[in-house]
């Protein structure tokens, strides 16, 4: 039902441009929430919801093509494999999606163009200075403020890794979570990351469970931690002996005796001093013989307008650094961006999906100073992870730029690349440049 009512939705802007509108402003907030939720269709919050109207015939279908209507759509196409590589983590649980690895290339070219034009230009130019794409921003189809005027900022940036995401794979329910129903907002819709589910470790994430048993028990030593109910107890110190050994999450409940959370902290770059939630990770017992040992990540109004503000200011910082008269400083840029990466997946905003698109944000961002970066994560190891359970952003750069920094080169691509935001200005034309044969490299 879902899938069928967000199909109807975009055979209806087929042929609008994408810049014009966006899906997170125009679809219903309750339908959007169902879809996350899997809510049956007669769940009462989906009462009011008015169907979409049924096909129109007078819209053609996209034509099934191996080869793209264009030249310039193929030269990105074929760009495209050069960078859509880079979304693939090489761990176990991981396949590959050769349609997604589309997805990433084509986005990164997309954001980074923009971004080069924001920097050159400021946010409300029309010009990139004598070369370049110019900036295509539309606020119709930003998801801030309901498409009120204001400048080209880190969301809009965003939004353009959220649509091709949206587009790709209309079966995903990727959305921004403040504009999911507000009882749903209000409440805290939460994100939840398994890394062990009942006697199950869960092969994508358990791999990080050690590191993160290794943070809770910390925490628990320095500041207690969180039952059930909120309320916060501390551990005396002989039992605060005995968790120092724990190495599973039966060890931890035995020393424990109750579901219970810590919340990781968070360092604010804005607000120097200033701590903020991180993420919280659970543990709670779970029939017959199990557990449930996840990170949680709660979407609240409060947290949210903690999180954009960090996000705003690094956008800022990342901008002034662009902008430098003798160019950006390729260190300071590198880390700065991974910055935005850290507090990104930290705020994690989206419905799913803020791991890959806050990635493909990174390369864009490392793209638009005239630097790829061709190096995904070494075998075993994950991006976003490091980052939820590393307290400061430099500490997280630190980390992943041992293998970041050597595989950064100079390059020219952009001066050459057609701009995406016209070849694919629709989302006929986006499925198209996704349909292209062979969809691998």
């Amino acid at each position: 039902y879902y899938q069928r009512e967000l199909v109807l939705y975009l055979h209806k802007k087929l042929d609008q441009p994408i810049g014009n509108y966006n899906p997170d402003v125009d679809l219903d907030a309750y339908f959007k929430e169902a879809y996350c939720k899997r809510h049956p269709t007669s769940h009462p919050r989906l009462c009011n919801y008015i169907p979409q109207k049924p096909i129109s015939t007078k819209i053609p279908d996209v034509k099934l093509s191996d080869t793209a209507p264009t030249p310039d759509m193929q030269k990105l196409v074929d760009l495209s494999r050069k960078f859509g590589k880079l979304i693939q983590l090489n761990t176990p649980g991981f396949l590959s999606n050769l349609r997604q690895h589309r997805m990433c290339g084509l986005s990164i070219v997309n954001m980074a163009q923009q971004a080069r034009a924001h920097f050159r230009a400021g946010s409300k130019g029309s010009d990139a200075s004598n070369t370049g794409v110019p900036l295509a921003f539309n606020t119709k189809g930003s998801s801030k403020e309901n498409g009120k005027a204001h400048d080209f900022g880190w969301r809009d940036f965003m939004d353009i890794a959220i649509k091709w995401r949206q587009v790709s794979e209309p079966n995903d329910p990727v959305f921004w979570i403040d504009l999911l129903a507000p009882e749903a907002f209000a409440e805290g819709f939460g994100l939840q990351t398994p890394m062990v589910t009942g006697q199950m470790n869960v092969v994508r994430y358990f791999p990080y469970f050690a590191r993160a048993l290794e943070v809770v028990k910390k925490l628990i030593a320095d500041s207690g931690a969180c039952n059930v109910h909120d309320q916060r107890f501390m551990l005396p110190r002989t039992k605060l002996d005995t968790l120092k050994e724990a190495s599973s999450c039966h060890d931890v409940w035995n020393v424990i005796q109750q579901g219970f959370y810590v919340e990781t902290p968070c360092h604010s770059l804005a607000r120097p001093g200033k701590l903020m939630a991180g993420t919280r990770i659970t543990l709670l017992q779970k029939a017959p013989d199990g557990f449930d040992f996840t990170i949680r990540t709660p979407g609240t109004p409060p947290r949210w307008v903690e999180m954009d503000q960090e996000m705003a200011h690094v956008w800022k910082l990342l901008t002034l650094e662009a902008r430098r008269k003798d160019g950006p400083d390729l260190d300071k840029f590198t880390e700065l961006a991974l910055t935005f990466y850290f507090y990104y997946v930290n705020f994690g905003p989206l419905s799913r999906g803020t791991a890959a698109t806050g990635y493909i944000a990174f390369f864009a961002l490392m793209l638009s100073i005239g630097y790829e970066v061709h190096a995904s994560p070494p075998e075993g190891t994950q991006v976003d992870w490091p980052a939820i359970l590393t307290p400061r952003p430099s500490e997280f750069a630190a980390e992943v730029a041992e293998w970041i920094h050597p595989a950064r080169q100079a390059s020219s691509i952009l001066d050459e690349a057609p701009n995406v935001a016209i070849v694919c200005d629709t989302a006929r034309k986006m499925v198209q440049a996704l349909n292209c044969m062979p969809l691998g490299s």
